[in-house]
């Protein structure tokens, strides 16, 4: 048979040169790049040159996507823990097994797109006589020899329906996870519907098999695994009583019922009393309760199931069994959750209980899954045959001078001595805790005939942790006294007081303890003129604690008696420039105050409202100090790190307006690290002049903190934390002035008196009321004015200054 392409003969011109234009002459190379990857390749090799060697088959590379000019990433970085799973089975041959001619065996396929490699494995069923688990390692498969191809198996060769060959065992891929669909999908690849795995013959008979082998009845479940989880720990609590008066000996016997709500099981406990003479307080062991008793129960009677014995009496031959049918079994009601409550009488084998109450969470168990909102508590019975009564206890003998009161009282109650138990909340509560001292001070006037006495300056210091006080003596040059410590720390008795007597003597307490009180401390009288600004603002604080502080009180006391005398009280006591400026003195408030309560307010009432209405004068801030002290912290920190800072501002500001709130500003700061403490910090933002709305100029702030292109001179070492902080030195608060306008406001008394003017100018006849513009200089609003009345009193007109700051009331002489 003759070839269809003969080759030509070898004969001069019918011999070309297959090597013109060839630029490689070297052998294959082992190595390659694949993707990227140098690699060892194992693909076949072509010839010298490149020229492919004959009976070979081209190598071919498959390209899942189209690579463009971006940079891409290798594949073991980029498919990096991603992987293809595929459902499929092969067939094996079962020629000993009867009704089972084959065994489908149902494997999962792994395919791991990082490297190519795929894996095969079998999951595990229980029972299947066959060994399971990994059945081809993590590895790269070639085609099978009959392709004729030295290539391995890759993604475009597995999807549902094709039929793969590994290893000379056919898989037959049925179906994949999510995963894969989109993942091929993506590819341009079609994914078609899943396959349905053939079943396994043998697998279907063994499950009929064992499925005849079960009983008929299936076994009845004792215990609820739902209700254990939900319920665990949960327990209703409920108080009853057992009242075992009608038999011989018996008592009152109180009782704790528990219902668990777990396994609704009931233990009954019982309240044994102190000195009772009996032990034993568990009443029921935890236990199901039936309602109906009839006899003692045998252990296992009340069991889920029932045992049988199948061979009979033999201690040899025994076989038990559980009876299926429950033919011996009876139905037996026992106590559930719905059966308790308040008032409820339950049957405790065979003892009536009576429940008398429940605690906070039975409450609430039953207000939620019940509805029930009526918890009344049901009375105990009297105890009629109770040894003990409670007495009132004896008297305590008169104190004998010896010690002090606690001592002897604890001495009469007991035979041993014991010392005396202070109150250790009280000291827990009020003891000095770090800078807070928790000592009230007050500066003291002596009260004597002698004229020496009274200018002797006393410090009176009340120690909130005891209830004690002390009192010291400052010295003067050449007065001629002593000075030093007057009393010691001790507690004080009031005058007036039995000392000898059963009773404690009553002594001076923290309500004791206010400007304007008078004290006589062991036939010394001295007078409180004063207090630290500790010790105001302590009792301000505590204002519950220390009725003279209380500043609504305080305003509702001068309301009340304010109201009738509005009028007079504010053009005779607060008029004149405090009309037009808004502030009196403290002085005038004073006189006002006392002129209208009289002995109903004290000294320290008045110190309270003129403090709580003080004008707070502005204190200037040294901002030049400030710079020069703020330039030095950053020097010695070497501190560079300003372009990062003005960057983060500039970030935040995305309108580029160049402002930012003092919030921001001061995050910004904080979170730059700045070597200054947090009281410098918020020193600079007060120096930064503030914008509408709040804002600052954070570049402002960035020249502030520039030392390198902004020097200052250099500020004398200082401990910064301790010279601006707050505990640094003791704030002063003065309250030479007081803002009427503010205290006025407040008393609210402006809206009575509108409408006792609006009444006059309707009531009387000829009354006319209007409302003018204030001209006049120094007026801050509107003025209301009233028309003359029928029957004028006086040719005077008042003024006063009504709620509202800067306005201005005017009427004409009513006799009002």
């Amino acid at each position: 048979m003759m070839s269809r392409n003969p080759p030509l003969p070898l004969l001069p011109g019918n011999d070309f040169n297959r090597k013109i234009g060839q630029t490689r002459f070297h052998k294959s190379q082992h190595f390659g790049n694949v993707h990227k990857l140098s690699m060892l390749l194992d693909k076949a090799l072509p010839g010298i040159g490149g020229a492919p060697m004959p009976h070979t088959v081209h190598s071919r590379w498959p390209s899942v996507y189209c690579r463009g000019d971006v940079a891409t990433l290798p594949s073991w970085l980029a498919f990096d823990k991603e992987t293809l799973v595929f459902d499929a089975y092969f067939k094996e041959a079962l020629r000993e097994v009867e009704g089972s001619p084959f065994l489908p065996r149902y494997v999962k396929i792994y395919f791991y797109l990082e490297d190519g490699t795929i894996q095969v494995q079998e999951p595990r069923r229980v029972n299947s006589g066959i060994h399971q688990g990994v059945f081809i390692s993590r590895q790269r498969i070639r085609f099978p020899p009959d392709s004729r191809s030295e290539s391995f198996i890759d993604i475009i060769d597995l999807n549902i329906g094709h039929e793969v060959e590994l290893y000379g065992r056919v898989f037959k891929i049925v179906n994949c996870d999510r995963f894969t669909r989109n993942f091929l999908n993506r590819l341009g690849i079609t994914v078609p519907d899943p396959i349905v795995m053939p079943e396994d013959p043998y697998m279907e008979r063994r499950a009929k098999m064992q499925e005849a082998l079960q009983p008929k009845k299936p076994k009845k479940v004792s215990f609820d695994e739902t209700q254990f989880l939900r319920f665990d720990r949960c327990v209703l609590r409920f108080y009853g009583y057992w009242d075992d008066r009608e038999s011989e000996d018996g008592i009152l016997h109180k009782l704790v019922v528990l219902f668990y709500l777990a396994d609704d099981t009931v233990e009954v406990k019982e309240v044994l009393p102190v000195n009772s003479g009996r032990t034993g307080s568990t009443l029921l062991a935890r236990c199901k309760l039936p309602k109906e008793f009839t006899k003692v129960a045998t252990p296992g009677e009340y069991d889920a199931f029932t045992v049988l014995n199948v061979l009979g009496q033999s201690a040899h031959n025994r076989r038990f069994i559980v009876d299926a049918l429950n033919c011996g079994a009876r139905p037996t009601n026992f106590y559930t959750q719905q059966d308790l409550a308040i008032g409820a009488v339950i049957n405790v084998l065979g003892r009536c209980v009576v429940l008398c109450d429940c605690d906070d969470f039975t409450k609430e168990h039953y207000r939620k899954n019940f509805g029930l909102e009526d918890f009344s508590k049901v009375p105990y019975p009297p105890d009629q045959d109770a040894v003990y009564e409670a007495q009132d206890r004896p008297p305590l003998p008169p104190y004998n001078g010896y010690g002090s009161y606690e001592d002897s009282s604890y001495n009469c109650k007991t035979i041993y001595p014991v010392a005396p138990v202070k109150d250790l909340k009280q000291f827990l509560r009020k003891d000095k805790e770090g800078m807070d001292s928790r000592v009230l001070r007050f500066t003291a006037q002596m009260i004597s005939n002698i004229p020496h006495f009274t200018k002797r300056p006393f410090i009176l210091s009340y120690f909130l942790a005891d209830d004690t006080l002390n009192v010291f003596e400052n010295v003067h040059v050449n007065s001629g006294f002593q000075g030093g410590m007057f009393f010691g720390r001790d507690r004080f008795v009031k005058p007036g007081e039995n000392l000898f007597g059963s009773d404690p003597p009553a002594c001076y307490t923290k309500e004791d303890c206010y400007i304007g009180a008078m004290l006589e401390l062991r036939d010394f009288k001295f007078l409180l003129t004063a207090a630290d600004e500790y010790a105001l603002r302590y009792m301000e604080l505590h204002c519950s604690e220390f009725p003279k502080s209380n500043i609504r009180q305080i305003l509702q006391k001068v309301r009340e008696r304010a109201r009738p005398v509005y009028k007079q009280f504010v053009a005779e006591q607060l008029g004149g420039d405090a009309l037009r400026t808004g502030r009196v003195s403290f002085k005038t408030l004073r006189k006002a105050l006392f002129g209208l309560l009289g002995d109903q307010i004290t000294e320290h009432e008045v110190v309270t409202v003129a403090r709580r209405f003080r004008v707070q004068p502005d204190e200037p801030v040294d901002c030049e100090a400030i710079r020069r002290l703020t330039h030095v912290e950053l020097k010695r920190y070497l501190y560079h790190g300003l372009e990062r800072l003005l960057e983060t501002f500039k970030h935040l500001d995305a309108a580029h307006t160049g402002q930012l709130t003092r919030k921001q500003v001061y995050t910004c700061l904080r979170g730059a690290r700045l070597p200054i403490d947090v009281e410098l910090t918020n020193k600079v933002l007060e120096c930064m002049p503030l914008q509408d709305g709040g804002m600052i100029f954070y570049q402002d702030v960035v020249n502030f903190l520039d030392y390198e292109h902004f020097p200052t001179a250099p500020a004398e070492p200082a401990s910064v934390r301790h010279d601006l902080s707050w505990m640094s030195h003791a704030p002063t608060v003065d309250v030479s002035e007081v803002a009427v306008d503010a205290l006025l406001r407040e008393l609210g008394l402006e809206e009575d008196l509108r409408a006792s003017c609006g009444d006059a100018g309707q009531d009387k006849p000829g009354g006319t009321g209007t409302i003018v513009p204030a001209n006049a200089p120094g007026m801050l609003g509107a003025a209301v004015t009233a028309g003359p009345a029928e029957a004028p009193l006086g040719a005077e007109t008042c003024e006063l200054v009504l709620r509202r700051p800067g306005i201005l009331c005017k009427t004409s002489p009513c006799g009002d």
